[in-house]
């Protein structure tokens, strides 16, 4: 078991949807849950598109973009995370986000230089996630200047790179280690493998059961499924206790027979459907957040069309009605599985602890669903936004194009 854990891997650059999936992940590090995120911004993405000091960026957009039009151009992003244990972070001093922002920047050349990545090539964007009993960094790099495109990154790359960055952040641990255990002479300057090998060995005896636990969430994940946060940053235990019950009430009031699709029930239902609905935006803010998001992204499109306040007044309460609408289906699908469940049983599925479960599922997968639509919704503006206002049309083209479309309407 390992005092620190490395992962690393990209797409293929000619993987039709890498760069949408570059541009997705790095909205992802930037605002999941468990981000720690700059004053009086909604994220915490920071890093270096060129040498100097560390960049605050002012949204994670504008870097989601650049990596996705470096993967369009051939160029290999690199996704990976660094980890610890709460407790060897605390001894190290990494105990806030200013810590781990200057930790990366001290060892970034590692990576780079192991990726074989020039200094003043390098790019790249980090976002730290204090996460209970794992804080952990997620980095993502790249090389501006690449001109030969990469299909694989052998396994001993990022072995070498965790190898290093343990003799570099250990050091001194590992000096005063090997000086306990007379593994060391006076003025000793090379930390072997071997010695290496032997402090973590030592590192897990302090603690086994920690470092076990450790294990099992990062050994044997990549950096991509380390984004599934755990359930208790997504969900509260009280609230989805509260939503249950009014899973199970919902259950009882809807048809046993028939199809379960929002549009085809009685205004009775849809009422009922659409309390659960803020119920649960009211329960969960990080849905909400995404409900949010959605519709501000959506409004961006509609704002490429039309400066009308009250075409856009009008454009949000029904971009707000679409996502609560899939949220509404959601809830009946998982409404559909629980009767399913119940015809196929000879007693009736009705134990609390069971709609607990069915909830909390619930909630996970509306996280996945609006987390993916809002990052869509997003993608969608910036297209639009650079064909109306960049690419090859004239100043007088644009305005032209324009003043047609203010009065087609903004829903496109």
């Amino acid at each position: 078991m390992s005092a620190l854990i490395y992962k690393q891997r990209f797409f293929h650059p000619n993987r039709p949807k890498t760069a949408v999936s570059n541009y997705v992940h790095i909205g992802y590090i930037a605002t999941r849950p468990g981000a720690v995120r700059h004053e009086n911004l909604p994220h915490g993405l920071f890093g270096k598109m060129q040498p100097g000091s560390i960049d605050v960026f002012q949204s994670w957009q504008e870097v989601a973009r650049i990596a996705r039009d470096i993967s369009k151009q051939g160029k290999n992003m690199y996704r990976s995370v660094i980890s610890l244990r709460t407790e060897t972070a605390m001894e190290l001093g990494l105990n806030d986000f200013e810590a781990w922002q200057q930790y990366i920047e001290q060892h970034i050349a590692t990576l780079a230089a192991h990726n074989r990545i020039k200094t003043e090539n390098l790019c790249w964007a980090a976002a730290f996630h204090n996460e209970k009993d794992h804080p952990h960094l997620h980095i993502v790099f790249w090389d501006k200047e690449q001109t030969i495109m990469k299909n694989f990154t052998h396994p001993e790359i990022p072995n070498r790179i965790r190898k290093q960055l343990i003799k570099d952040t250990f050091a001194f641990k590992i000096k005063e280690f090997c000086a306990e255990r007379d593994l060391a002479k006076t003025g000793i300057t090379n930390i072997t493998d071997a010695i290496l090998e032997q402090f973590e060995a030592h590192m897990k005896s302090l603690n086994p059961q920690s470092f076990r636990a450790l294990r099992q969430r990062f050994e044997h994940a990549d950096e991509d499924s380390l984004l599934r946060l755990p359930k208790h940053n997504l969900t509260n235990s009280q609230s989805v206790e509260q939503l249950a019950s009014h899973l199970l009430q919902l259950r009882h009031a809807l048809p046993k027979n028939g199809r379960l699709a929002y549009q085809l029930l009685t205004p009775e239902a849809k009422s009922l459907v659409d309390e659960f609905v803020q119920d649960l935006l009211q329960q969960n803010p990080y849905l909400a957040e995404m409900v949010e998001t959605y519709v501000k992204a959506k409004l961006e499109v509609a704002k490429l069309y039309t400066s009308d306040p009250a075409a856009l007044t009008q454009q949000s309460i029904k971009y707000q009605a679409e996502a609560e609408k899939r949220i509404a289906n959601r809830i009946l699908s998982t409404v559909r599985t629980i009767i399913q469940l119940e015809q196929s049983s000879d007693v009736a599925i009705r134990q609390v602890e069971r709609y607990r479960t069915w909830t909390e599922q619930l909630i996970l997968e509306l996280l996945s669903v609006m987390e993916q639509l809002s990052m869509q919704a997003q993608l969608d503006y910036d297209d639009k936004a650079k064909v109306v206002f960049g690419g090859e049309w004239s100043k007088q083209a644009k305005k032209e194009w324009l003043l047609r479309q203010k009065d087609k309407g903004v829903d496109r």
